[in-house]
């Protein structure tokens, strides 16, 4: 299952950040997967929160947008979106499509919680 090392990159990517900026956890992760991209959400999902416990994201949740896939003809400029079996082949021209959409795996957005500093002063 290769979502458990989608997870654990996620992870270290949301955990770099959270250092970066001297977060004290990540409340929140949201990335988009297309559907011609080989990931099952929900196994990515359930890798995800294997795999959190000990980091950063302990409390974190991940949210998921699913991309459909969309793609082009480049021969005869016909757009596609295809419904349940993807196409590789133009309907109208036969000719092979170019994926346009759909193949995606990205980190879009990391919600994280930065620590307040407080200052007190003395007399």
């Amino acid at each position: 299952m290769h979502e458990t090392g989608i997870a654990a990159g996620i992870l270290e990517i949301a955990e770099t950040e959270a250092k970066r900026r001297n977060a004290f956890s990540v409340a929140g992760i949201c990335i988009r997967v297309g559907d011609f991209s080989n990931v099952v959400p929900e196994a990515l999902e359930f890798a995800f929160d294997a795999l959190k416990a000990g980091t950063l994201a302990a409390g974190a949740r991940l949210e998921i947008e699913r991309v459909p896939v969309a793609a082009n003809c480049p021969q005869c400029n016909q757009s596609v979106r295809p419904k349940g079996a993807i196409l590789l082949w133009c309907p109208r021209c036969g000719g092979p499509l170019q994926v346009t959409a759909g193949a995606e795996l990205d980190v879009v957005s990391i919600d994280l919680e930065v620590s307040e500093v407080t200052c007190s002063a003395s007399r």
